[in-house]
C-alpha cells in the first residue's frame, strides 16, 4: 500500500516537472514497501538504478528549462542536483559491490528530497517558469 499519493500540493505548476516528480513518489512508495514487506534485498538494487536514471533524466529536463529561460537561481539549483546525484551514485556503488544498503537510508534520501527540494526549490522554479509562460 502506498505511503504517498500524488496530489496538487506537490505540483510545481509545470506539467513535465510534475510528471517526473510522480516518478519520485513511486520510488518513495517502492522503498517504503520494500521495508514493510521485508523485500529490501530484492527491491533495493533496482531502486538504486532507478534513482540514478531518474536523477539523470529529470535533472536534464530541469537544467534545460532553467538555461532556456535564464533562471536566476540556476547555480544553486544545479548544486542541489549534483549533491543528490553524488548520493545516488554512492548508493549504487554500495549495491554494485555487494554491500548491504540500509533501506531506511534510501527511503530517507528520497523523502528528504521530496520535502526539501521538490516542495520548496522546484516550486520556486515552477513559479518562475509559469511567469515565463511555461505550463
Amino acid at each position: 500500500m502506498p505511503i504517498l499519493k500524488w496530489d496538487e500540493n506537490y505540483s510545481a505548476g509545470v506539467k513535465i516537472l510534475d510528471d517526473e516528480h510522480k516518478q519520485l513518489i513511486a520510488m518513495i512508495n517502492k522503498a517504503y514497501d520494500s521495508v514493510t514487506n521485508m523485500e529490501e534485498d530484492i527491491v533495493l538494487r533496482e531502486l538504486v538504478k532507478e534513482m540514478r536514471a531518474y536523477a539523470a533524466s529529470h535533472f536534464a529536463t530541469e537544467d534545460n528549462l532553467m538555461n532556456t529561460y535564464g533562471y536566476p537561481a540556476l547555480a544553486e539549483h544545479l548544486e542541489m542536483h549534483e549533491s543528490f546525484a553524488v548520493k545516488a551514485e554512492a548508493l549504487n556503488n554500495l549495491v554494485s559491490s555487494g554491500d548491504k544498503v540500509d533501506p531506511v537510508k534510501v527511503f530517507k534520501l528520497l523523502a528528504d528530497w521530496l520535502r526539501d527540494h521538490i516542495m520548496k526549490t522546484d516550486k520556486e522554479l515552477g513559479k518562475f517558469l509559469n511567469e515565463q509562460g511555461v505550463k
